[in-house]
């Protein structure tokens, strides 16, 4: 299993540039290929190609229908993912997407549908004053988590029970069963809301170490 954490300073921008660098073959045969034209062989060479070719064959499954025989594009997020080690779960902070956007299938290059993957979203609910007395979403922290569909059991992205800290969109959690993964962008500088903020993350993890899984197995916590 590889699990990685990276904060992006905003998804939307690295989506773009995965797009522009994964978004067609011949952008994947430089990336597989050393700038002497010869055929990049790490370790890892083999299976990445295993895993593109395996989860283009699913994508073709499930898209193509009577005599439609034609290949459908592997999504370049997917592509990426299957490139850097085949990420089994990956998680990002700072992804700045509203809510909104992902309620109405807006988000940028459709980035809460990977191929082969569940996508689970904490995003900043709360507001500011506006103008004329409006308040508007702010547009900033949020944390996704992928996973490879099949290997997580539950998801909360209210894990405080305080909508006034689940409201920021600084914690994801899901459940391996055998384990539990926070995912957190906990605030900057040295606030009194930064540590009531981990007050609070410390309860809530806690809080996952004393249950149990529905085998009744106590779980370790994994916090990235």
């Amino acid at each position: 299993m590889l699990l990685v954490s990276w904060n992006v300073a905003g998804l939307k921008p690295v989506l773009q540039r995965i797009h522009m660098d994964y978004g067609n073959a011949a952008n994947y045969s430089a990336a597989a290929t050393s700038s002497t034209g010869r055929p990049n062989r790490s370790t890892s060479d083999t299976t990445t190609v295993e895993n593109i070719s395996s989860l283009q064959k699913t994508i073709n499954k499930k898209s193509n229908s009577g005599n439609n025989t034609s290949a459908t594009p592997i999504d370049p997020f997917a592509k990426y993912l299957a490139l850097h080690g085949d990420i089994t779960i990956l998680c990002l902070q700072e992804h700045k997407i509203p809510h909104g956007q992902l309620s109405s299938r807006s988000e940028p290059h459709r980035c809460s549908s990977v191929p082969g993957y569940e996508s689970f979203w904490s995003c900043n609910n709360s507001t500011v004053p506006g103008k004329s007395g409006s308040t508007k979403s702010r547009g900033f922290n949020g944390v996704v988590t992928y996973a490879k569909v099949g290997t997580v059991q539950r998801s909360s992205c209210t894990p405080f029970n305080d909508p006034s800290l689940d409201n920021q969109g600084r914690c994801i959690v899901t459940d391996h069963r055998k384990w539990v993964l926070f995912n957190v962008y906990v605030p900057c500088g040295f606030s009194r809301e930064k540590m009531r903020f981990l007050r609070a993350l410390r309860k809530a993890m806690q809080m996952e170490r004393d249950g149990k899984n529905d085998k009744g197995e106590k779980r370790s916590v994994v916090l990235v």
